[in-house]
């Protein structure tokens, strides 16, 4: 299906890039405004500026904080709905298709001669698409950063908003998708498989010897190629030589769970390859030395002990 490609699409894309493009000269030509300003106002308020430490309640602390900034409530609804809108992207997604599908069957019959049909056709595609676009979970919280942007214009003005993206930092999220298309690319993915299968056939090759190399020495070489990638590779290595053989439902879960724990803790041998870690290893002065001396006894021998043998699995309905 190609998206935004009706009449009324077309149009939509343009607004949208118009809009793209005038906030991005707008946010441009008052940045330089913003960074001279002395006397803004710190946008959001640090939370020890509200000064509740005393008060016992979690509830009460809440009030207090609306009662001093009122926009607290209203970023909360909008962080709210799009936690209901991530719920409610299938029912989307249900919906574009069967939008698609009315404008597929009326493509079939389509009269080019007809204006009214053409118009039908393009409400449907458009339909279809923006119900799509809303069903896409990726897109969900991006969706409602818009509301939050506008809120943060009406109540705090312009200027705060240009403030508040300038100075948020991007370099965590770009690093992780960068990481995860490189770990996701045929060279490294073929190396690790390689690398997994010297492993594998350490316990004959199987499908049981290749679920226990991808959850225990895949999350450990995520200290080295970091956390996105490890599981980035080990999902698709179980895709492949897992997930594909259609094991039970029980078993399909337990391994997707255990999948994201042994991860967590198999990237944590290193101070650069968790981004939680990554984060916080220059402020606290964590090196190698430290992250390997505290995880080495402790954590990396969690990735092993948490792994279930293949004997001990055996009632959770292997694959054949």
């Amino acid at each position: 299906m190609l998206i935004f490609t009706s009449q009324y699409g077309k149009i939509f894309q343009c607004l949208i890039l118009g809009l793209v493009l005038i906030v991005g000269n707008a946010t441009r030509a008052s940045a330089a405004v913003v960074a001279a300003e002395t006397g803004a106002t710190s946008f959001p308020r640090p939370v020890g500026s509200y000064a509740d430490d005393a008060m016992p309640g979690i509830g009460e602390k809440l009030v207090h904080r609306i009662k001093n900034e009122p926009f607290n409530i209203v970023a909360s609804l909008i962080f709210l709905c799009a936690i209901v809108h991530t719920f409610l992207a299938s029912r989307f997604m249900a919906v574009a298709h069967r939008y698609q599908h009315k404008f597929e069957a009326l493509a079939l019959d389509y009269d080019k001669s007809s204006g009214g049909e053409a118009v039908a056709l393009d409400k449907l595609e458009f339909r279809a698409n923006l119900f799509h676009f809303l069903g896409e979970v990726e897109a969900v919280f991006g969706i409602w950063l818009i509301p939050l942007a506008i809120a943060i214009v009406f109540t705090h003005g312009w200027s705060t908003m240009v403030h508040y993206v300038s100075g948020v930092s991007f370099a965590e999220p770009v690093f992780v998708v960068v990481i995860m298309a490189i770990a996701s690319s045929r060279p490294v993915l073929q190396l690790t498989e390689q690398c997994l299968a010297k492993f594998a056939s350490l316990g004959g090759g199987g499908t049981s010897a290749w679920w226990f190399s991808i959850l225990t020495v895949g999350p450990l070489l995520g200290s080295l190629i970091t956390e996105p990638a490890a599981i980035t590779i080990c999902a698709l290595l179980l895709l492949h030589r897992f997930y594909a053989l259609k094991p039970g439902f029980t078993l399909r879960y337990a391994t997707l769970g255990l999948l994201f724990v042994n991860i967590s803790v198999g990237g944590t041998l290193t101070h650069f390859a968790a981004p939680p870690v990554v984060m916080v290893a220059h402020t606290w002065n964590w090196g190698f030395a430290f992250m390997l001396s505290i995880s080495a006894g402790k954590r990396s021998s969690a990735s092993w002990w948490q792994t279930p043998s293949a004997s001990s699995s055996s009632a959770l309905k292997w694959p054949r």
